[in-house]
């Protein structure tokens, strides 16, 4: 085992018209959405393109807002991945232009931006196309997500037309030019080795429901770490290291996973520990490594048992 002293099934939203979130919000909720359109204290609202700033598009029906909670109203079956990531508030707006053809526009303010990093890799399959919004954008087929600062924006059409997806540009272009809020991308993300990564296979994660997405731990202890991130290699392996913070609670993680991982009938022992890499197969076959490097738990994943311990290497 590790040292002591050294790692989108999301539903769909509701797309119909539902009444004005005023109606079931007092007065508490109105306050928190008059925010003072500073940076860094801008609510979504400020950032919805009004009629006649993108040419030839109007906007189509109610405004929708929803806060907290209230997420698991609007998107069926995939709220939970938010608020592990931090969720504060979306808004929703439709656009049409005169050829009838529709935009669906969402802007999602979560906590931090490293949180909205988080969900726009979560989000993107990595198979789209990058386009220059935001501090990172993808479009694949008529989807457009981005991320600025601490929002999300997502763009829906409804067809892969050059209309839609003109229109789904342009509205997501006035967006970005509103959002003020800039911000890097979380140090974490550097910890994954650049030599034969696929970049957009990059995801950064908050907790257990991500990573299970990624790779299924399903309910073992010691999964509770601060942040983590995801990356595939061109050779088949896949790298993911979870930072705990310090070196003592991901030693304390580790015995806990550990633990799991020599207890449970999904896993199995592939020989002794060398080097400070345990190294376990898995029901499907695949081969996990797994070391330590000060404050993070590193796991490397592959077919091929010297591939698994090789990228952990490779990160230590």
């Amino acid at each position: 085992m590790p040292n002591g002293g050294g790692s989108n099934g999301m539903g769909k939203p509701r797309m119909g018209t539902v009444r004005s979130l005023a109606l079931l919000l007092g007065l508490a909720a109105v306050i928190t959405w008059a925010a003072p359109a500073r940076v860094g204290q801008e609510t979504p609202d400020a950032f919805l393109p009004a009629d006649g700033a993108v040419p030839g598009w109007l906007r189509d029906g109610e405004l929708q807002r929803y806060a907290g909670e209230e997420l698991y109203a609007y998107i069926d079956g995939g709220a939970e991945i938010y608020q592990e990531y931090g969720f504060r508030r979306v808004v929703v707006q439709d656009y049409k232009n005169a050829a009838e053809k529709s935009v669906s526009l969402e802007i999602f303010e979560m906590e931090t931006p490293a949180a909205a990093y988080g969900i726009f890799t979560f989000k993107r399959s990595g198979k789209g196309t990058s386009v220059p919004l935001g501090s990172g954008a993808e479009l694949e087929d008529y989807y457009l997500n981005f991320w600025k600062g601490r929002f999300l924006v997502t763009l829906t059409g409804f067809d892969e037309k050059a209309g839609t997806i003109d229109g789904i540009l342009a509205v997501g272009g006035a967006v970005d030019a509103k959002i003020r809020d800039r911000a890097e991308v979380p140090e974490l993300a550097s910890a994954l080795p650049r030599k034969g990564l696929r970049p957009g296979s990059i995801k950064y994660l908050k907790g257990p429901l991500g990573l299970n997405n990624i790779y299924p731990f399903y309910t073992a202890r010691g999964l509770d770490f601060a942040a983590a991130v995801k990356g595939d290699y061109e050779n088949g392996s896949m790298l993911i290291v979870m930072d705990y913070g310090t070196a003592q609670v991901r030693a304390k993680a580790w015995a806990e996973l550990g633990a799991y991982l020599e207890g449970s009938d999904r896993f199995k022992r592939s020989g002794a520990s060398v080097g400070g890499v345990a190294l376990f197969q898995d029901g499907r076959s695949r081969f996990a490594a797994f070391a330590s490097s000060g404050s993070r738990l590193l796991v490397g994943i592959s077919p091929d048992p010297s591939a698994s311990i090789a990228i952990v290497g490779q990160s230590r």
